[in-house]
């Protein structure tokens, strides 16, 4: 049997007192494709700050290929294969779209014993060959949106952080984007967090509620639709409410 990926135990993430992150077990095996929704405020953004390394965890345990991430910088996490895409898109505007993929590339590859992933062929996959050229700074949103993932592929990773991915994205442009993530569990694993439950539904994977920073429900997205308490949940009404 496989040896999971990421395991987290009793994770906690605490600011001002309040548990962004409370009391969170999980694990992520290879080639896993997971995805984590909730209402605003869950938690979500945070947990995957804390599995990249970006946010330290206030206590708990968090290993990444049997090996322990305590008092790791992100760049330690990214280095041994946990890449994310942020919300937001992060590119070098001044630069071409090329160059933002071979920037990315760089930065991991003296560390890798694969060589460098080749960034004609990661425009090809995100749709971005026309592109090339284009400063990053002129490309519409949608369109930063690809270049940052073909970045996050640059960094070969083995466990692939998405933070909303389908934001801004057209309906075709959802749909291509599921395709992708599917193509790209055949070298890693995939943890997305998503508003929009359309994509989530299209992903068709295991997939986790988040509220109040546990993760309170974990199954098929059919299986999620159809409960009742997680509908009163997004309605604003936590599981502590639900009798009420």
């Amino acid at each position: 049997m496989d040896e999971p990926l990421m395991k987290a135990t009793h994770l906690r993430r605490t600011f001002g007192g309040i548990d962004a992150v409370a009391d969170v077990d999980m694990i992520i095996m290879p080639h896993d494709l997971l995805c984590i929704i909730g209402p605003n405020g869950a938690g979500k953004s945070t947990l995957v700050g804390v599995l990249s390394g970006a946010v330290a965890p206030s206590s708990g345990a968090l290993y990444f290929a049997g090996e322990s991430m305590a008092r790791k910088d992100i760049h330690q996490f990214c280095r041994r294969g946990v890449v994310r895409k942020f919300q937001g898109t992060n590119t070098f505007l001044s630069m071409s779209v090329r160059d933002n993929l071979i920037v990315a590339g760089l930065g991991v590859a003296s560390h890798r014993a694969s060589p460098m992933p080749d960034p004609e062929a990661i425009l090809d996959e995100v749709g971005l060959g026309e592109q090339a050229e284009e400063l990053a700074a002129r490309l519409p949103h949608g369109q930063r949106q690809w270049l940052e993932i073909g970045m996050a592929m640059m960094c070969q990773p083995a466990l692939l952080l998405l933070d909303e991915p389908a934001a801004g994205l057209s309906a075709n442009d959802a749909q291509r984007l599921v395709r992708l993530i599917h193509r790209l569990r055949e070298d890693c694993a995939v943890l997305a967090i998503e508003h929009d439950l359309g994509f989530v539904r299209a992903l068709e994977c295991e997939t986790w509620v988040m509220h109040r920073g546990q993760i309170v429900r974990r199954g098929t997205y059919d299986d999620i639709a159809r409960d009742e308490e997680i509908r009163r949940i997004y309605l604003g009404r936590g599981a502590g409410h639900a009798a009420h």
